[in-house]
């Protein structure tokens, strides 16, 4: 799924996915080498958006509240979220650890057996997770705080269609990863917003 359209001057490239020597990047890249006009996302943006520790501290930079992370290339406290960052990783795979057995198994299975490094947010005993697929700033929610996280997020990446993966911890919220949309697993009501901008396979 991929959709060019014109936004406030600029050409826009929709994409439920971004991910390096796709087809959506390759369009990001060949129209930023033109320099007709304007575009977004960056090629640079969508590379940042895609690595765990990286968007988190972009994010951080621009005001967002994050869950905390740590590199690590061993084991991980318990409970964690954990995440790959090599190179072929995908952000919307995540692995939560609550025990030591967990932690020894997934982190070597992360890893590659030590070959990359891993990340991981240190989380509570008691916490909520929530995906929420955001479509340039706006989010089918009526909770105010996360509408607000996510025109943030928005303003800080310019990717018009991505994924926030949010962790709840009472009245607080936290971002713990941007990824990819999976097309598949969007609502209803998610769906509807989409397709007045672009049909949605």
């Amino acid at each position: 799924m991929s959709h060019t359209t014109i936004k406030d001057g600029i050409d826009c490239v929709i994409s439920k996915d971004y991910f390096y020597k796709t087809e959506s990047y390759y369009k990001l890249i060949s129209k930023e080498i033109s320099g007709k006009n304007k575009v977004f996302p960056s090629s640079n943006d969508v590379l940042d958006a895609y690595i765990v520790p990286v968007a988190l501290k972009r994010a951080e930079l621009a005001g967002i509240p994050i869950l905390q992370w740590e590199i690590s290339s061993g084991e991980v406290p318990n409970p964690s979220i954990v995440y790959s960052v090599n190179y072929f990783s995908d952000p919307s795979t995540y692995y939560i650890v609550k025990n030591r057995e967990e932690s020894r198994k997934i982190s070597k299975h992360v890893t590659n057996c030590g070959k990359y490094p891993l990340c991981y947010q240190k989380v509570p005993e008691n916490f909520e997770m929530a995906n929420f697929s955001i479509f340039f700033g706006q989010v089918c929610t009526e909770n105010e705080n996360i509408k607000q996280i996510a025109n943030k997020i928005y303003q800080t990446f310019k990717i018009p269609l991505i994924n926030a993966l949010f962790v709840i911890m009472g009245d607080k919220i936290y971002l713990s990863s941007l990824s990819p949309v999976n097309v598949s697993k969007l609502s209803k009501e998610e769906k509807l917003m989409i397709e007045k901008t672009l049909l949605v396979d």
